[in-house]
């Protein structure tokens, strides 16, 4: 018998989704704060971290050089989402150990790639529970 742990999504972006769906779910952990993200990720030990780099640009190169530095955060999968591809940014997040960047551009008009891509990432309750709580 194959036994899956449900993931644990730690997701640091501002108050765009709706926190009430969020709050009752014990899978996904939302906070807004840059200075939260590291006791948020020793409480939950979460598998995946979803940052929104247009959010938190400025911060984004410490907190991940600080993710991918310490032994202890380094089987946590990072996941981006960014309002657009950038070549040079996209590159640079990579070398910096983002595993996943998703487009908002691409997730208004999904193709079968764009959401098998999505689905590769997150397991199916967590992304019904995600669009679900954009709307």
């Amino acid at each position: 018998m194959i036994f899956n742990r449900p993931e644990r999504i730690l997701l640091v972006a501002p108050n765009i989704f709706s926190i009430q769906l969020l709050d009752k779910n014990k899978q996904i952990k939302h906070i807004t704060s840059v200075e939260r993200v590291f006791p948020a990720i020793f409480e939950m030990s979460p598998n995946i971290i979803v940052f929104d780099y247009d959010y938190l640009n400025k911060d984004m190169e410490k907190i991940l050089r600080r993710i991918r530095t310490n032994t202890y955060y380094n089987k946590i999968k990072i996941c981006c989402f960014k309002s657009s591809p950038d070549r040079r940014i996209d590159s640079f997040l990579e070398v910096l150990g983002v595993n996943h960047v998703i487009y908002k551009a691409e997730l208004q008009n999904p193709t079968k790639t764009v959401i098998n891509h999505v689905k590769s990432i997150f397991d199916s309750a967590v992304t019904d529970l995600l669009v679900t709580a954009t709307f």
